[in-house]
């Protein structure tokens, strides 16, 4: 007998497809070695590194107090009233930033890929939501975007 998933079991396996795909990434950049320099990278990098982490760090604190407060779904608070999917775009931006450093694209290039792949998950993630909240998580689908 299978169980549903629940939304956080679905998450998870959208973020594990995420870090294989920035192993992979990490392999390919050893056996490849592809470099490109960007100017003023350390920079960049540290820019997009505190953006990333502080994107993560805001969604994961959002979602995390409204388990204990129900009254508001969490969808409707922090980071999430503007976009679906921050954590996400956190993890990209993170990417991104460390492609700044390493100058690696083989890596940014696998790991946006498997974000992409990751992105699968994220209809069964909105048909949970969807399923939980009735109407209302269909009323934030429609006028939130996926991620701007």
């Amino acid at each position: 007998m299978q169980s549903n998933p629940s939304v956080h079991t679905t998450l998870a396996h959208s973020y594990l497809v995420h870090f294989i795909a920035s192993i992979v990434g990490l392999f390919a950049d050893t056996l490849v070695g592809f470099e490109v320099v960007l100017p003023h990278s350390p920079v960049l990098a540290i820019t997009y590194f505190v953006l990333g982490a502080g994107l993560i760090f805001w969604a994961q604190r959002t979602s995390r107090h409204s388990v204990r407060d129900t009254t508001k779904p969490y969808f409707l608070r922090g980071p999430y009233r503007y976009m679906r999917n921050p954590t996400h775009l956190g993890l990209v931006v993170l990417v991104v930033g460390y492609t700044v450093v390493s100058g690696s694209i083989i890596f940014c290039t696998i790991t946006l890929v498997g974000y992409l792949v990751s992105n699968i998950f994220f209809r069964k993630y909105e048909s949970l939501l969807r399923q939980t909240y009735d109407g209302a998580y269909e009323d934030y689908q429609s006028n939130v975007p996926k991620i701007f």
